[in-house]
């Protein structure tokens, strides 16, 4: 789309007649956000008509995808005969649950630590905020904590889109690109972390983590003592989510944001109109559509306040 030269306001009128289909009456332009005067649709017709308006951001979000690891309603893993479900080992995930829970602190404080110290040997470090990689392994460690142990995947979902924002933007890639790949490593590191945290042994017992990083926090321990087909079902599991977040990040999965739908099937009287917007209260931010579905018999008179975007 070309970028169009808008005054820092304008005030800017769209009249038109619907087609039958839904028609985006108004697309707010580049660097503009609108404000909605006023909206009036008039049936022209001899007979009531029904019309439905939705707005539309007109953006792609992610779909992380579960793919191997979740499906319908269970953790799933593969198989000689394709993929069968985990529910027999819903005991262990919620031992794992626990364990990550007690260890949410320091996995959040040992993730940081260590990102904090890959940073410090870099050519070319960043300005770290320790806040930050916290906060992306206390997330993950929640998310995964309750998902393992309700049999879900709604907080990893929502986890791999936090990345992301309400306009499928990567957040890191472009707020902190200087930290991208550090921010990838982080996700790593809680993987590698994690599956010794479930074994109920120290991490360094790890061959992926030869030294712990800080001493502020350290892990936290319990009587659960899985046997090799539990802690390898929990394992692959947690595998799994982690890497729906991090692919999520790297290569997301992008579909078209639904619209909202403000008004749904309002009947207007015969030559009639309705008014369906208050003054002011509708804002459409850039390339945000406005789109009205009726008769052909229906006429759309809009009235908006255009300022150009600082």
């Amino acid at each position: 789309m070309a970028n169009v030269f808008v005054p820092l306001n304008r005030f800017q009128s769209v009249v038109t007649s619907l087609t039958g289909e839904q028609d985006e009456v108004y697309v707010t332009p580049v660097g503009v956000s609108s404000i909605v005067l006023s909206a009036q649709i008039t049936n022209n017709s001899f007979v009531t008509q029904p019309v439905t308006i939705l707005v539309t951001s007109n953006r792609e979000i992610p779909l992380p995808s579960f793919e191997g690891v979740y499906s319908g309603s269970s953790f799933i893993s593969a198989s000689v005969g394709g993929f069968v479900t985990l529910d027999n080992f819903s005991g262990s995930f919620d031992s794992a649950s626990a364990l990550l829970a007690l260890n949410r602190q320091f996995l959040r404080k040992e993730v940081a630590a260590y990102s904090s110290f890959q940073n410090n040997l870099s050519e070319t470090p960043f300005v770290f905020t320790s806040s930050r990689f916290e906060n992306y392994a206390l997330d993950l460690a929640d998310a995964i904590s309750y998902d393992l142990d309700n049999n879900l995947k709604i907080r990893t979902d929502k986890a791999a889109k936090s990345y992301f924002t309400k306009n499928g933007i990567n957040i890191i890639k472009t707020n902190f690109p200087e930290e991208y790949s550090s921010s990838l490593d982080a996700l790593e590191y809680f993987n590698y972390l994690s599956q010794q945290v479930i074994k109920n042994q120290s991490v360094t017992a790890s061959q992926f983590v030869s030294r712990l990083y800080q001493n502020t926090v350290t892990q936290s321990f319990n009587s659960f003592s899985p046997t090799t087909l539990q802690f390898s079902s929990s394992a692959y599991v947690i595998n799994g989510l982690v890497n729906t977040v991090i692919n999520t990040i790297e290569n997301p999965t992008l579909i078209a944001q639904n619209p909202i739908q403000l008004v749904t099937n309002v009947t207007i009287p015969a030559a009639d109109s309705l008014s369906p917007v208050v003054a002011g209260k509708l804002v459409l931010e850039e390339g945000y559509g406005f789109i009205v579905s009726g008769s052909p018999d229906l006429s759309v008179i809009l009235s908006l306040l255009e300022s150009a975007n600082e």
